[in-house]
């Protein structure tokens, strides 16, 4: 047996090896000649403006383009007739200033057919090689042929973009819990998370602003009036709102949601949303988390800076809850025709709910256009009709979040798990939830985090299971448009 330093020193080893080999594209061409090329064909210009825009095309990722190799291919190309170049007669040093020739511009033509033939090839070894890596991941045939094919066939048509089949998302919610079938889906949901989302993942930061007793009386919420869980309204202050927001965003968060209930009010929310978003980086979209909303309203709320708004069709909706389960369902259509992203969970899971129900209920979210979706299992709360159930089972609530990932595709890049849960990451869950303040799931007010879990915990998470962080990602190109701060 190796010691485990040992162990370690070999995998060091390993990893620097793989740093010199082909496989790690640092010897790969970084195309630097037809950048330039496209670059003057634009408009002629000096060569320290021509380098400062090579930089700024965000082609090169974080790389500083080289100054001294910028004018050494500078000058190879004016020699091999490609470019010109006139020198500057005014005061001060003479400048070159270089323009594409004729010559130059058959060459950039050609570059393009090359490329596009480079990328065709290149595509082709990729589907090769993952098709390779899929193949090898129950072991070599683990999973029966018929399963694997059929869950590739679902992926497929995923990316492309389709809506899940009912029967196909019924089909992969009855694999049996540690079966070779349910072992394959989540690992092909892994895959599809890297391919969907980019790799990236995100933490989406719940601020609860109010509590108050709710006559609504929905049987899961520790708000229901009748319970007697909550007995006093109580709400945060609009400077703890902010502080909280801040420090969300300053340690990673991507969405920042202000979570209100009916009492707090529409013109409150607006104005309160205004000033949060005015203290948040542009890359941290703001979510609104408040009572089913009208059209108008809606567009009121974008306007004062939501991008995203996160509303449910719950699971027992209509019987668990008062509201009307069509008018949620409409609700959930009319936020995915306006220009406000929809996020929209599974939930809440509880262990009596059947995979007919889950169906529903995830294809009612993707249908509606939800841009976020998951799964959010139900929180017993004592004091609450289910004080004392059991909870649902962490294996049932991963290969709900594997099924979403898997069917949601190109369609729903993100996917959130929530309370957070290591097999679900691992299975392509990338979204995972910090709250604070009041919590519907709680019988009193958080003041820290809820269950104690921190962004850093979920960065943590995320990175132990290979993701790239979505805030860490953004922070060198933000986006402007508060719809499209949702990615």
């Amino acid at each position: 047996m190796v010691p485990v330093g040992s162990a370690k020193r070999l995998w060091e080893e390993a990893l620097d090896i793989l740093d010199s080999c082909a496989c790690s594209g640092g010897n790969l061409p970084r195309f630097v000649q037809p950048v330039l090329l496209a670059l003057l064909a634009e408009e002629s210009m000096h060569g320290y403006v021509l380098v400062q825009k090579l930089g700024e095309t965000g082609l090169f990722g974080a790389q500083v383009p080289d100054m001294t190799g910028c004018y050494r291919m500078l000058r190879d190309m004016e020699r091999s007739g490609v470019l010109e170049a006139s020198t500057d007669r005014g005061e001060g040093p003479q400048r070159k200033k270089y323009r594409v020739t004729a010559l130059g511009r058959r060459c950039l033509n050609r570059w393009i057919d090359s490329l596009t033939r480079s990328r065709d090839h290149t595509e082709r070894v990729l589907s090769f090689l993952l098709a390779a890596r899929l193949a090898a991941m129950d072991g070599g045939g683990y999973c029966p042929e018929e399963e694997r094919l059929f869950m590739e066939d679902v992926r497929k048509r995923a990316m492309n973009g389709e809506m899940p089949r009912r029967e196909d998302v019924l089909r992969l919610l009855a694999y049996a819990p540690g079966s070779p079938e349910e072992e394959y889906l989540g690992r092909l949901a892994r895959e599809t998370a890297r391919e969907a989302a980019g790799n990236r993942a995100g933490v989406w930061a719940a601020i609860g602003v109010d509590s108050a007793p709710c006559s609504m009386n929905c049987a899961f919420c520790a708000f229901g009036e009748a319970w007697g869980v909550v007995r006093e309204k109580h709400e945060l202050s609009e400077e703890e709102i902010v502080v909280a927001a801040r420090r969300y965003a300053a340690e990673g968060a991507s969405w920042m949601v202000l979570r209100t209930t009916e009492h707090y009010g529409l013109e409150r929310l607006c104005r309160l949303a205004g000033v949060v978003r005015a203290s948040l980086p542009k890359r941290c979209a703001l979510v609104a988390n408040t009572g089913q909303k009208s059209r108008e309203d809606i567009r009121r709320l974008h306007e004062a800076g939501f991008g995203v708004m996160y509303h449910a069709l719950r699971l027992g909706e209509g019987k668990d809850t008062p509201f009307d389960p069509k008018l949620r369902r409409e609700a959930l259509c009319r936020i995915g025709r306006e220009d406000v992203a929809l996020a929209c969970l599974v939930e809440p899971l509880g262990g009596e709910h059947g995979n007919e129900e889950i169906a529903d209920v995830m294809l009612a979210a993707m249908s509606a256009g939800a841009q976020i979706c998951g799964v959010m299992a139900r929180v017993n709360v004592p004091g609450t009709p289910y004080e004392g159930r059991a909870g649902v089972p962490e294996a049932r609530l991963a290969r709900v979040a594997a099924v979403v990932r898997l069917c949601g595709g190109i369609r729903t890049p993100y996917v959130c798990v929530h309370p957070p849960l290591s097999q679900a990451v691992e299975w392509g869950a990338n979204v995972v939830v910090v709250e604070t303040g009041a919590v519907p799931r709680e019988s009193g007010e958080v003041s820290g985090e809820w269950q104690g879990f921190t962004v850093r915990e979920a960065r943590e998470l995320f990175l132990r299971h290979g993701y790239v962080l979505k805030a860490d990602a953004d922070r060198d190109g933000e986006v402007p448009g508060a719809a499209r701060e949702v990615f």
